[in-house]
């Protein structure tokens, strides 16, 4: 079925304009010229260059289009004496006949089996289509949140979406299952590594070493801490100060006073200190507790020296992998330096007092720690090494962690999309292989119809339905005859002669006949073996030369044959008239096809440009409303001014004879009472006996239209009806 058709430039169609319809009846209407025929003749021939630029839509290579318009005629009769035999089945072969119409019935029913089939296959294939848009747009965000990040990784694939889209399927395909990304990448870290590799000013880190402890374990592992160190113990004052428990308290005065060769107490101030006593407190403080102390005040100076060597905390920094910013860095080295100070203390505390057991805090593991956390920090300064002294391969492989990066970011989506893709096809799959089997059916059923239509076939039968028709409609002059059984072909004769007479028949007769043929053609077919397809029917102003008492016998036999035939092959019809009778009569709104019909206008603009328009069912007019109506597209400059002064004259003729007034006397009235003579064109015009032939305005472009109005509106003022005036040529009337 024929969903769109597009006309442009051809003829009258200089801009695009579309006919969209989904019913199987469409009745188009429009005036002489305004370019109903064009459109016949694209459907007729689809292929001439004339139309290169016009397209349809919706039609099926399984569709036959059969046109009636001019050209139908010239070539089936103008052009040839002789027509070509149209075969139908017989009416005498009853059974084989019936057997025929049920499998028709099947064909019919098999047929509307595929439309559903192939219109299920066409939702399935637009689902598809979206899942892949949508899958598409999906993907394509890729490239819009990362390509300013990653931007060398994004050179060459920055083109369609399209070629996008294959670019990362053949990276998933790398990655063989999702399952096997690394899903602990970072992006944080990946754009990190990126602007190292790309960055053309980065040079080499430092090595970081770690920091020895060995020589703080000796010193915090020596019992010497632990020991109680006090003076000779033989000498005469031992007894005393050991009772006095105050051995520091005395070395500390025995240090400041008494080897300052002084005699005086520091307590009393009196001269108690004699040689003797002083001789017994060195004796008490020999040479052993010396070398004990100076032993401690060595390991403090050696621990003090190691403390201060240990390097500022600034000097481990190493830019973005190490910095202040590492808090967990911080912290180790902090522990081990509060250790180191702590025991720094509790050994001075020893010196100062030699005969207090101290236990320095050990700093082995705390090291260990740091060491670790720099052996860490080590092996990252080697990675960057060697990232740069490899730029090309280290790009490679961060590009690699990129993709697959930014393949599972969109895992779940991925996933959907196989999913629903994968149903769809699926689905389609079966509908194809359903699809495949009705064809075939289709084609046996086919084959079997031509094989027993062989045995009923013949063109008799549309020779005599012809001669039935002009019969019923009256005509007794003319028939039409086998003129040859072998080469099967028809003449047309006159009553009592047997040689072709087509050619003296009147244009009234010549559309009948050649009507009457097509009719009969669009239901048999010209040749015996001719495929049986659906057909869609094109009629183009049938009743063209016709008169007015056969234009309701067309109008009939086209409704009969081919708008109440619902369950016919007769798959879409297109009717084309410029008479509104004839248009009025096939629309038929008490008809039960109504549901089935869209209806539509063809005009022409101000610039004489085709246009095509839906026409509500309101706008469908009597022949008089239908000129009132071209008077008001006028005004709305939808129509050239070359068809106004014919519109008027056909109104006041229909009006005027409606009232029964003379058109003379009122034209004269007219003139008598313009003393400017400004309205002497339109009295001339309308005066004028013919209304039909558009030649006679080829000096329009000369008329003052504005004044043809404001006469024609004088013409209703003057005989009192100018209350009908405004009325008809009130929007929306």
């Amino acid at each position: 079925m024929i969903t769109k058709i597009s006309m442009k430039n051809v003829a009258s169609y200089k801009d695009e304009t579309t006919l969209e319809t989904n019913k199987r009846i469409n009745l188009i209407y429009g005036l002489n010229g305004a370019g109903k025929t064009q459109i016949s003749k694209f459907l007729a021939n689809q292929e001439d260059e004339n139309f290169k630029d016009c397209k349809i839509e919706g039609l099926s290579n399984e569709q036959q289009i059969l046109v009636y318009n001019q050209d139908f005629i010239e070539k089936n009769f103008y052009d040839t004496d002789k027509q070509q035999g149209i075969f139908t089945l017989s009416e005498e072969n009853t059974s084989i006949k019936q057997e025929i119409e049920n499998l028709q019935k099947e064909l019919i029913e098999l047929k509307s089996n595929q439309d559903e089939n192939e219109r299920k296959l066409k939702e399935k294939q637009e689902d598809i289509i979206k899942i892949e848009n949508d899958f598409k747009d999906d993907i394509w965000k890729i490239k819009q949140n990362h390509s300013g990040n990653f931007k060398d990784f994004f050179e060459g694939k920055m083109g369609s979406k399209e070629s996008f889209l294959n670019f990362i399927k053949s990276k998933i395909g790398e990655v063989l299952s999702l399952d096997t990304i690394n899903q602990n990448i970072n992006l944080e870290e990946l754009k990190k590594q990126y602007n190292i590799l790309t960055d053309t000013t980065q040079v080499k880190l430092e090595n970081i070493n770690e920091i020895s402890n060995i020589e703080f374990k000796n010193i915090e592992d020596n019992l010497i801490f632990n020991e109680i160190i006090v003076g000779n113990q033989d000498s005469i004052i031992a007894d005393l100060i050991n009772k006095l428990g105050n051995g520091d308290w005395v070395k500390d005065g025995f240090d400041k006073y008494i080897l300052q060769d002084s005699q005086t107490c520091p307590f009393c101030q009196s001269n108690t200190i004699t040689p003797k006593f002083k001789s017994d407190l060195e004796n008490y403080f020999d040479k052993t507790y010396e070398n004990k102390i100076k032993e401690i005040e060595k390991l403090n100076d050696e621990y003090q020296n190691l403390f201060s060597n240990i390097s500022n905390i600034e000097t481990f920094y190493r830019r973005d992998i190490l910095d202040s910013k590492d808090l967990e860095f911080e912290k180790l080295y902090s522990q081990v330096k509060s250790k180191l100070e702590e025991n720094i203390r509790k050994i001075q505390e020893k010196i100062k007092e030699p005969s207090k057991k101290i236990e320095l805090e050990k700093t082995e593991e705390l090291f260990q720690n740091l060491n670790n956390y720099l052996k860490q920090i080590q092996q990252k300064i080697i990675e960057f090494n060697n990232k740069l002294d490899n730029q090309e391969n280290e790009k490679e492989k961060l590009e690699k962690q990129f993709w697959e990066f930014a393949i599972f970011e969109k895992k779940e989506i991925i996933e959907k999309y196989k999913k629903d893709k994968n149903e769809k096809e699926i689905n389609k799959e079966i509908l194809d292989k359903g699809n495949k089997t009705i064809k075939e059916n289709i084609q046996n059923i086919e084959n079997t119809i031509k094989e027993k239509q062989k045995e009923v076939i013949n063109i008799q039968e549309a020779v005599d339905r012809i001669n039935n028709y002009l019969k019923d409609l009256g005509i007794l002059s003319f028939c039409i005859k086998i003129q040859d059984d072998e080469k099967q072909e028809y003449i047309i004769v006159r009553e009592g002669e047997n040689k072709p007479s087509f050619k003296t028949l009147s244009e009234g007769e010549k559309t009948l006949i050649s009507f009457l043929y097509f009719l009969q053609l669009c239901q048999g077919k010209k040749e015996k073996n001719e495929a049986i397809l659906d057909k869609i029917i094109v009629i183009d102003d049938p009743i063209s030369s016709l008169s007015f008492n056969y234009v309701y016998n067309i109008a009939q036999l086209i409704k009969e044959i081919f708008l109440r035939n619902k369950d016919s092959n007769y798959k879409q019809i297109f009717v084309l008239t410029h008479h509104l009778y004839f248009f009025k009569e096939l629309i038929g709104f008490k008809e039960d096809y109504k549901k089935d019909i869209y209806t539509f206008r063809i005009g022409k603009n101000e610039n004489y440009i085709s246009h095509i328009d839906t026409m509500k069912e309101d706008e469908i007019l009597n022949d008089y409303q239908a000129y009132w109506q071209i008077l008001k597209d006028y005004k709305e400059g939808k129509i050239h001014a070359i068809l106004i002064p014919n519109t008027m004259r056909n109104i006041l003729e229909y009006f005027i004879g409606f009232i029964q007034k003379n058109k003379i006397d009122i034209i004269k009235n007219i003139e008598n009472e313009d003393k400017e003579k400004k309205f002497e064109p339109f009295c001339r015009y309308i005066n004028r006996e013919s209304h039909s032939f558009m030649g006679n305005m080829s000096d329009a472009k000369e008329i003052d239209i504005d004044m043809f109005f404001e006469a024609f509106k004088k013409v209703f003022e003057y005989l009192g009806h100018l209350e009908h005036y405004d009325i008809m040529m009130k929007k929306g009337n």
